[in-house]
């Protein structure tokens, strides 16, 4: 109580010094406040600006993302809807073409027209695999520009996949340079056994396909 009598009484002897102090404690702690809030004001600023950045980077990111899958699988679909009938629309044409052709050479006992009959046919199967061979390798080209910016996941079920895609080409081609032989001999179960093995290998693609499907949404829910 004394001492506080006592700063009173000192306060009171030099009231216009201790207003200057106040005055000017007072200015310093407006600068203080002034300062403080102006920078905390720009670092808010700037985190913001950041997270602007970082949102817009992301969002970029899921776009380019999304549409390069969308894009692969639209591919992988139209390559299907496309081959779902090749043996009634592409092979059997030819093949049909070559027995009318083997036919009139047999009636004739003519062995040119004969060889003629087959070179024709090999040169049909050709230009069919050397189709697949560039429909192969775009999809390969696409694989790989993927893989780029893919997570880890999805990039080994791309190479999967594409191994697969690489295994029913092959076996394709395979079966179609044998399709004239089996069935000029009526091999009913070499038949059977190439159409198991297509139709394996297409279930393992399709059930690839799903779990790449699935891998592809789980990247993109983590940007």
């Amino acid at each position: 109580m004394d001492i506080a009598k006592q700063i009173f009484g000192i306060i009171q002897r030099e009231p216009e010094y201790f207003a200057w102090v106040f005055a000017l404690v007072n200015v310093l702690w407006g600068f203080f406040v002034y300062f403080h809030q102006k920078r905390h004001s720009k670092e808010i600023e700037a985190l913001k600006q950041t997270l602007n950045l970082d949102l817009e980077r992301r969002r970029k990111v899921f776009e380019m993302k999304a549409t390069q899958y969308e894009t692969y699988f639209n591919n992988i679909d139209a390559f299907q809807r496309k081959h779902q009938n090749d043996y009634q629309e592409i092979f059997v044409p030819i093949f049909n073409e070559y027995i009318r052709r083997s036919l009139e050479a047999n009636k004739g006992s003519n062995t040119s027209v004969s060889t003629s009959a087959t070179t024709w046919f090999s040169q049909e199967i050709q230009k069919i695999t050397l189709d697949g061979f560039q429909e192969r390798q775009a999809l390969e080209l696409q694989t790989n520009s993927l893989k780029l910016t893919a997570s880890d996941e999805v990039a080994v079920l791309l190479d999967e996949l594409k191994q697969l895609y690489n295994q029913i080409f092959r076996l394709s081609g395979e079966h179609m340079n044998r399709l004239v032989e089996i069935t000029v001999n009526k091999d009913q179960n070499a038949f059977d056994q190439m159409r198991s093995e297509l139709a394996e290998l297409g279930g393992r693609i399709k059930t690839k396909s799903q779990n790449l499907r699935e891998e592809m949404r789980k990247d993109l829910q983590k940007i």
